[in-house]
């Protein structure tokens, strides 16, 4: 049968309307816009309601990829090394870049160890003792734990989050939302904080954990498909795939501002805590906190456990003074003390050499302002390092 005119003009070629056209920026004029209006005129509709528009993917020297000239990456290759989850993820965060994109395979291989993070992540949730709760994940409250209530209210916003850059086409929004959730709040923050939960087979730090694995699945599955499905089937109760599994829908059931603002203060503290720990060559363990009466117990508890600590109700005055809250901290002399002496005398000398020469009346004389500027803010760094290892005198 011989097709008509009509259904050729233009490619609409007898289709039926579809929803999306997805295409690059050079042939918008070409073929999208004939497209449009040859579907008006013979077909009485526009082909599609919503265009995508992706970047080019550059080689990595900016040139265009090419097979002849061997500027062009071989897909096959790169899911062999870093498999296909990977690679979508990275196409993903990419593909609606307003600006063409030089290819770096890093970042294919920074969401190869993102998967590894989710499967280690799955293992340690996996592995509490004891037997898993019959009902669906999140039905037991969790409403006594400030770090279970904040978790939840980020698991909410990431939803949130997620589904509105799908539903915008701005999928950079959406596995960059899913990335940050998984890896640095509930990875980083929140399994640290109820390791000990887990290990003694707290129920409700289970089902707390089990109902953000199995959200987060279901959000990251558009990008992540195969390494999802796999965790997912392990997760415990009878599960079909994930593929045909309801799209999380919390409905703000969750949201705390309350618990996020709260625990904001815990990850000021603990961050503080690290880098005075890291600046002083201290062992990863041990030490102690002491906090004011301005923080309530619950943020004080929280905060020593993460960061390695011991909560005492006294410190002298030899600790080294917060500057996130009222409070001090002092840790164990560690093998790094050597390199920390080391770091405070390179610091006082510097220090002692720009306020000999900002002494100098002479030299704040003839010197450009920007230089008297710059070392002022050099002896202030100094000083505030020097603050920070508890030396300054």
């Amino acid at each position: 049968m011989r097709q008509r005119s009509s259904d050729r003009v233009g490619g609409t070629a007898g289709r039926v309307h579809r929803d999306i056209n997805c295409t690059a920026r050079e042939i918008i004029n070409l073929w999208v816009s004939r497209m449009i209006m040859t579907g008006l005129e013979f077909m009485g509709e526009a082909p599609f309601s919503d265009i995508v528009i992706h970047c080019v993917v550059q080689a990595a020297d900016g040139r265009r990829m090419s097979k002849s000239l061997g500027t062009g990456v071989d897909p096959r290759d790169l899911m062999s090394k870093y498999g296909a989850d990977a690679l979508r993820a990275w196409a993903t965060s990419v593909a609606m870049s307003s600006q063409d994109v030089r290819f770096d395979e890093s970042r294919v291989e920074g969401y190869r160890r993102f998967a590894n993070k989710l499967w280690n992540a799955t293992r340690l949730v996996l592995s509490s003792p004891g037997t898993p709760t019959t009902q669906p994940p999140g039905m037991l409250e969790a409403r006594e734990n400030l770090e279970d209530r904040w978790i939840l209210s980020r698991l909410s916003a990431a939803a949130r989050d997620i589904t509105a850059g799908i539903e915008g086409f701005t999928f950079q929004d959406s596995i960059n939302a899913a990335y940050a959730f998984a890896w640095n709040e509930l990875c980083d923050w929140y399994l640290e904080a109820v390791k000990e939960r887990l290990r003694d087979g707290d129920t409700v730090a289970q089902d707390v954990a089990h109902f953000c694995l199995d959200c987060v699945f279901r959000l990251l599955h558009p990008f992540m498909p195969f390494v999802t499905e796999e965790l997912w089937s392990r997760l415990p109760g009878e599960r079909d795939y994930l593929m045909r599994a309801e799209w999380p829908d919390l409905h703000d059931r969750f949201v705390d501002p309350g618990a996020e603002e709260e625990f904001q203060k815990v990850m000021r503290i603990v961050e503080e805590v690290r880098g005075h720990r890291q600046a002083m060559g201290a062992p990863p363990r041990g030490g102690h906190l002491h906090l004011d009466r301005s923080v309530n117990d619950t943020i004080a508890r929280l905060a020593a456990g993460l960061a390695n600590v011991e909560l005492v109700d006294v410190l002298d005055a030899h600790g080294t003074p917060l500057a996130a809250t009222g409070g001090r901290v002092s840790f164990p002399a560690g093998s790094g003390d050597a390199r920390r002496q080391k770091e405070i005398r390179r610091l006082e000398e510097d220090l002692a050499k720009v306020e000999a020469k900002l002494a100098n009346p002479e030299f704040r004389e003839k010197a450009p302002p920007e230089v008297v500027a710059n070392l002022e803010a050099r002896g202030e760094a100094a000083r505030v390092a020097l603050e920070r290892l508890g030396t300054l005198r």
